[in-house]
Formats: C-alpha cells, structure tokens, sequence
C-alpha cells in the first residue's frame, strides 16, 4: 500500500472537484502518512482559466485552506502544501520566494508548454509535431531541475503524449532528462492519472499517453529514481485502486527503483 502522495490538486484549477477536507480523510482513511497539496501554480501575471485558479481569487485561500488543515489533523497526517509549476523562467523568481519565505513547502514540475515573448503560450507539449519541440521541452526541464525548486517531476514523458514513431531524437532528450533528474536527485513520476483515462490509439499501438514504456525503460536500465503520484482531481483519485495496481505493477514490470515517500524541509511551522 502506498503511504504517500505528492500531487493532488483542488477545485480551484477549474477541473477538480470536492473540497480540500475531503482529499485528507480520504487519504487519511486509506492509511497515508502524507498528503501533499499541489494545485497548478497560481500566477499574478499569467491567466490559464479551466486550468489553474485565479491568482487573486484563490492564492490566499488556497494557502490558508490547506495550512488549517495541516493543523487540524496534524496528529492523523503530514500535510504538506505545493504547487504543481510549469518550467517557465520569468515565473522563477516567484515561485523561489515562495519557497525561500516558507509559503510553499515544495514544487513538482509539469512541463506543460512554453510561452512566447509576449506571455502567450507558444507550444503545448502534450502536441509536439517536431523535433525542435522535444528539444525545447527538454531544455525547459533541465533548467527547472537545475534550479533546485522542484522535487519531483511529474509525468516526465508528458512530451510522448502524441508521438507514435520514438526515434534517435526521442532517445536523446529521454536520457538528457534521466540524466538531469539523477544529478539533481529528482524522482520520475509514474503518472496514475495517465493510467485512469485508459489506453489511446497512438499511431498503431494501444497505449497510455503517460506512463510510457519507451520512457521508463530507459530510467530503468539508468537506475533513476521513480515514485508513483495519483494526480488527483477528486478526493477518491487520491487513491484509485485499479488504476494505483496498474502503476505497481508498471514499476515492477520495468523494475524501476520506486521510492515511496521524499524528504521536505519545511521552513514554516503550525
């Protein structure tokens, strides 16, 4: 049984549902010793309706919520309280004073697209249609590792969401992030999100859009570390049975090194 989870999102994102109380005694009813919050990164200057709340509607909210209920139960649970950030590098020096002043206890990295000059999203990478896309996805996440704010890195195969042909390019930038996240000792997430909305024809292969097989083989045979996250939307996602065996026994047929819980230095008290 898996005693912690790391991403878990709230109603605020705009396609989550249930109230934060309900995630912790769902997790705190199927035996975790941990919950950490990790709603999509809430920007003063970047509006992404439907996908990350409003930063002047939810942000204090969001904080105040889920530090109430880390006192609440803190005899029960370990609440700890994040933000799921994409790797963006104008929105750094926010996230790094969040972190520095205690605000924020962790980051998990979805590198879900870059931005334009003018702000504006300029490639979704759960599309990518070219090479160059792979590579800027790649340099992206090196940096956001590289910048020692992020503690996990979920879905890291988010860029083979569409591929069907996983060629030399493909390799490369698969063992560049491997690499990186060893260096910076940054575990790969196993996605249960990706396993709950069920296979997709990919080209001519049945397959999830994440977990890949193509992936983590290659942080197999690396020896990365690996950890599995639910991703949770509800409170009974913080752990799906069906979907949570599917991803056991994912890391078991790539015999991946799956690590269960990950050190957070905690620069606020209750």
């Amino acid at each position: 049984m898996l005693k912690a989870n790391y991403h878990t999102h709230t109603k605020r994102c705009g396609h989550a549902i249930g109230e934060d109380e309900e995630y912790v005694l769902e997790a705190i009813g199927k035996g975790f010793r941990t919950l950490g919050f990790s709603d999509h990164a809430m920007f003063p200057t970047f509006s992404e309706p439907h996908v990350r709340g409003d930063y002047q509607q939810c942000f204090d909210d969001y904080i105040s919520s889920i530090n109430a209920l880390r006192k609440k139960y803190s005899q029960k649970i370990d609440i700890y309280l994040g933000f799921e950030a994409e790797s963006i590098p104008s929105f750094f020096p926010f996230l790094k004073e969040l972190i520095d002043n205690g605000v924020l206890d962790y980051l998990i990295l979805g590198n879900h697209f870059s931005l334009s000059d003018n702000g504006a999203i300029a490639v979704k990478f759960s599309s990518i249609t070219n090479a160059s896309q792979l590579y800027l996805y790649r340099d992206l996440a090196i940096k956001a590792m590289r910048s020692k704010m992020f503690s996990i890195f979920a879905h890291p195969d988010y860029c083979f969401s569409s591929v069907s042909n996983f060629d030399s390019d493909c390799k490369k930038i698969t063992r560049d992030i491997i690499s990186c996240a060893i260096e910076e000792d940054i575990p790969l997430e196993i996605n249960v999100a990706g396993i709950r909305s069920g296979k997709k024809r990919i080209g001519d292969e049945d397959r999830y859009i994440y977990p890949t097989d193509f992936f983590f083989s290659v942080a197999s045979k690396m020896n990365a570390k690996c950890i599995i996250g639910q991703d949770a939307h509800s409170p009974r996602q913080v752990y799906a049975d069906s979907s949570v065996y599917e991803a056991v026994s994912f890391a078991k047929r790539h015999d991946l090194n799956l690590v269960d819980e990950i050190k957070i230095e905690r620069k606020h008290s209750l």
